[in-house]
């Protein structure tokens, strides 16, 4: 491994820092780093992803790493990026999603070596006179007002911001100051919406413990194909939860990468090699509809948020739904994923498959059913089906199941009753 400013700025990991040079935060012989993540939902999703990553690349150059889940500051609500006042959420809500966040993290990383801590533990014992005497008077209004999420608020008057979450920033420098004298942690990173909270601990510490401590920050994903915030799609946020976004739905995010980002992605979101991902590209320029590098970032982060193996059968799943990958060739475990992900309906033997096509809804009508047919767009097991008067048998069943497929991306599974 290179040095670790080499590696940042190569993933395009680096967005702001509060050196003059990179090099000075990260290519020391040992730092402590924190990052926070807000526990407002019960489970991290793509967009958090970035963030553990250069954790991960942190850790594994050999500093120290604390994840810290805002079980405290979740109380408050962090205002930036946000339009409106958030939905305060309860105590013990609060408490299940941030333990649920810590053990996702887990997973996340290729070892054991850091610490997670929760900022309830020292945020709620905060006694309100002390901490305005000496944190507060440390932080300056005025400067507050100038950070963009205070801001923004600001200039929409009808909306504007709530003490609780202008207090937000004091709360979050309050946790730097304190990793900082517990941890000696003398580093924080965070995604660029957070630069003014960053900014402002490294403040704080500067004033009250009259220590030099740094910041940094990588930028916020965009699709450039839609302009839309990464991590949203038409169906809602993408989550690591497998029982809030199925594996295999998580698999086809990745896979459905336009070819404009599918680079930047496999930079930021695996933790591939540099000349393994110049070799898949490469290979995608040559034959884009094959769709290598999507198919190779699909896998790699599929696998590490999941496992080799579920990355393994969603693979096969996809190529079996959309590829050439014939359905017998599904273990029982895939069968199982397939019919978990496809759509399915239940059929009898002798039941004809235009009438199927019609009852599995991939076709609206018989007469649109019969011209699916006629122009060879509907096939069973990969067979095309030219006879309107072909009928389901035994033998179209593997282990109980049969694929019918109308076009490229319309399919069902049948299962055999």
């Amino acid at each position: 491994m290179g040095k670790l400013s080499e590696v940042l700025k190569e993933r395009g990991y680096v967005y702001q820092h509060s050196s003059e040079r990179l090099e000075e935060i990260t290519d020391v012989e040992k730092r402590t780093v924190y990052e926070g993540f807000d526990p407002s939902a019960d489970s991290l999703h793509v967009g958090n992803l970035m963030g553990m990553l250069v954790l991960r690349r942190i850790l594994e150059a050999g500093h120290n790493v604390i994840l810290l889940v805002g079980g405290g500051t979740g109380m408050i609500g962090d205002p930036s990026g946000k339009s409106e006042e958030r939905v305060l959420l309860d105590a013990d809500t609060i408490a299940a999603n941030a333990a649920a966040i810590a053990e996702q993290a887990k997973n996340l990383f290729s070892s054991n070596n850091f610490r997670v801590v929760d900022n309830a533990d020292w945020l709620k014992s905060v006694n309100l006179i002390e901490f305005l005497r000496d944190v507060g008077k440390h932080v300056s209004v005025n400067a507050m007002m100038q950070r963009d999420a205070v801001r923004e608020r600001l200039e929409h008057r009808e909306q504007g911001i709530s003490y609780t979450e202008f207090s937000y920033m004091l709360l979050q420098a309050y946790d730097f100051l304190h990793l900082h004298k517990e941890y000696g942690c003398d580093w924080q990173h965070g995604s660029s919406d957070q630069w003014g909270n960053i900014v402002s601990g490294i403040d704080l510490i500067r004033r009250e413990a009259g220590a030099v401590v740094y910041g940094t920050t990588h930028g916020l994903l965009i699709n450039k194909a839609t302009g839309k915030k990464f991590g949203k799609t038409e169906e809602g946020t993408v989550w690591l939860n497998p029982k809030k976004t199925s594996i295999f739905d998580f698999y086809q995010f990745w896979l459905n990468t336009e070819d404009e980002t599918v680079k930047e992605y496999l930079l930021k979101m695996t933790m591939l090699g540099a000349p393994e991902i110049g070799a898949a590209m490469e290979l995608h320029a040559r034959d884009p509809k094959e769709r290598h590098a999507q198919k190779l970032l699909a896998r790699e982060v599929t696998a590490l948020v999941h496992g080799v193996d579920e990355a393994e059968k969603s693979e096969v799943v996809s190529q079996v739904l959309f590829g050439d990958v014939p359905l017998v060739s599904l273990s029982e475990d895939a069968l199982t994923r397939l019919r978990e992900t496809a759509p399915t309906h239940e059929v009898k033997d002798g039941a004809l498959v235009i009438n199927v096509l019609i009852d599995s809804k991939l076709a609206s009508s018989k007469r649109e059913a019969r011209e699916f047919i006629a122009k060879n767009a509907v096939e069973l097991n990969g067979v095309p089906i030219t006879d309107l008067e072909r009928a389901l048998v035994g033998e179209d069943f593997h282990q109980g199941c049969a694929l019918l497929k109308r076009g490229k991306r319309s399919v069902c599974v049948l299962v055999r009753v």
